[in-house]
């Protein structure tokens, strides 16, 4: 996950490269009408399975999906859910979330045709 860039993935490359666990979302944004599902993440680049010294701790992910034809989520700015894990289920990808505040667990469910994964840069507090 060093360096920026775009980053096109399958679900399951998803599942296998990208580890979430204590991440943390900052907004989610769905168009219907688009079929298109944004989710902004403080990432957790030192949880990388490629991270390296030199690289940036956390970084600003944003994962786009296309083709959405089904989600089930929260939809808005998000105070800091951090991810506690996901998994797949054949085309459906799953985020169990935690919000850390209010005690509270969420479940996103998203099943999307393409997912674009990109980093924005470092996370600056």
């Amino acid at each position: 996950m060093s360096g920026k860039g775009e980053n096109k993935v399958t679900i399951k490359e998803l599942d296998e490269n990208y580890y979430f666990h204590d991440s943390c979302i900052t907004h989610i944004s769905f168009s219907e009408e688009h079929k298109e599902l944004e989710i902004v993440l403080d990432f957790c680049n030192w949880a990388q399975k490629d991270y390296k010294s030199d690289d940036p701790e956390l970084v600003e992910l944003k994962l786009t999906f296309y083709g959405v034809s089904d989600y089930t989520g929260p939809v808005g700015e998000i105070d800091y859910y951090s991810v506690v894990d996901s998994k797949t289920d054949k085309d459906r990808y799953y985020l169990r979330l935690e919000d850390d505040i209010n005690k509270q667990f969420y479940e996103i469910s998203i099943m999307p045709s393409n997912i674009e994964a990109t980093i924005l840069g470092p996370v600056t507090e």
